[in-house]
């Protein structure tokens, strides 16, 4: 662990220790971007989240369906947001820009078999690696609820991430993907961070404990920090390090409930000081998705919180715009365990648009969304406000306020 900084006797010394620390760190990081991704509506964005998860709601479906022939989609800048960083794979290094999902566990990239469905995507040529090693004919696919998928074959190849390199790690390749994971022009692939139980391609450790067992990182945990759209929205994730600068307090630990994904008790959820959960549920930690989603009831009690927040059944809840750049510093409270972790209502608004560009309300999609759904997911609108740390020796999630 970075060593917690003291005080000292004057500015210059502060500024040396912080330089010494940042380039303590540079070698175990990867840069994380700020990407625009598609237009999706919300409703459309939580039942792509949901089936990561083989979660159906019939009555989400059945709304998109009516609503879809006479749909008008929102113009707006930055909705849908992930956050994107480069890796390499092979000797010499081939590079791809992958999101790091703490919501699945294999790391896949489309492979030079990968004809024309795998789009402009970046593509790994083993026969160019000399250090490739093929498993046999071994393949692989993973189908989400909503009908997206991908498949291949596995390999074994050096993966790079930054200036480490985990060599003859287990990687999927793709040699055929369906047009969801296609159409982003940002994405070639997905680097999984969750746990082996939930993985397809035949991984028995994570590669974030195989690192630690090499004697590649100090620990064995990921680090996450993930910017705001008025920040510049770049992030940073951290293998085997905490990186103290982008946080302040101290790390507050939420044992995890089960380990597959990152999951953790949310036994509450506290609006105008009232608790609106019925009862304790699962909760999921997931960089890999945009949104936090709900039950009904308490995306409601949120809503009704927020000033000028409407309703709509193809766009789910809106708020206005300008709610982001307000002063207030009204704030629902996300009970994790024992833990309360606040967040700012103005830190719901998904993105800012224009008025010339968008809904002549200035109205913006909410970071909030609603489904029938017996679990919580926690993503990146959670997640932005709070720096995250994926303790896979410890089995904990540990979250501190972002630093401003």
């Amino acid at each position: 662990m970075v060593q917690q900084i003291g005080l000292l006797a004057s500015a210059t010394t502060l500024l040396m220790l912080l330089m010494a620390v940042e380039a303590q760190l540079s070698h175990l990081n990867v840069d994380l971007d700020f990407i625009e991704g598609n237009r999706m509506n919300t409703p459309a964005r939580v039942k792509r989240s949901l089936a990561k998860y083989g979660i159906v709601d019939e009555k989400l479906n059945s709304r998109l369906n009516s609503a879809s022939s006479a749909a008008i989609e929102l113009f707006s800048a930055y909705v849908d947001i992930e956050y994107v960083g480069e890796i390499a794979i092979g000797t010499p290094p081939q590079k791809f820009s992958v999101d790091f999902d703490t919501g699945s566990s294999d790391i896949w990239v489309p492979s030079s078999r990968c004809g024309s469905s795998c789009s402009t995507h970046n593509r790994f040529d083993g026969l160019k690696s000399s250090t490739y090693t093929d498993m046999g004919g071994k393949t692989w696919q993973l189908s989400y609820g909503d009908g997206s998928s991908v498949r291949g074959y596995t390999a074994r190849d050096a993966v790079h991430l930054g200036n480490v390199t985990q060599p003859q790690q287990l990687i999927g390749l793709v040699s055929d993907e369906t047009p969801e994971f296609a159409s982003d022009k940002f994405l070639d692939g997905i680097f999984g961070l969750a746990f082996p139980p939930l993985a397809y391609t035949g991984i028995k450790a994570s590669i974030v404990e195989d690192m630690h067992m090499a004697g590649s990182i100090p620990s064995p945990i990921v680090s996450f920090h993930l910017g705001h759209n008025r920040d510049g929205g770049k992030g940073e994730i951290l293998f085997g390090d905490i990186n103290q600068n982008h946080f302040e307090g101290e790390l507050k630990y939420v044992p995890v409930t089960l380990k597959k994904y990152w999951q953790v008790d949310m036994t509450g959820v506290e609006v105008d000081g009232v608790n609106v959960l019925d009862a304790a549920m699962p909760a999921i930690v997931d960089t890999g998705t945009t949104l936090i989603i709900v039950p009904s009831a308490v995306s409601n009690a949120i809503h009704k919180a927020i000033p000028g927040a409407k309703y709509d059944p193809m766009y789910g809840w809106r708020i206005p715009c300008s709610f982001a750049d307000s002063s207030s510093t009204e704030s629902i409270n996300i009970k994790l365990g024992d833990q309360d972790f606040p967040l700012f209502l103005k830190d719901l608004v998904r993105a800012k648009m224009s008025q010339s560009s968008g809904d002549k309300n200035g109205l913006c999609y909410s970071g909030v969304a609603e489904a029938n759904t017996p679990l919580a997911i926690l993503g990146d609108t959670f997640l932005r406000s709070y720096y995250s740390v994926y303790d896979f020796g410890n089995a904990r999630v540990g979250l501190a306020r972002t630093r401003p």
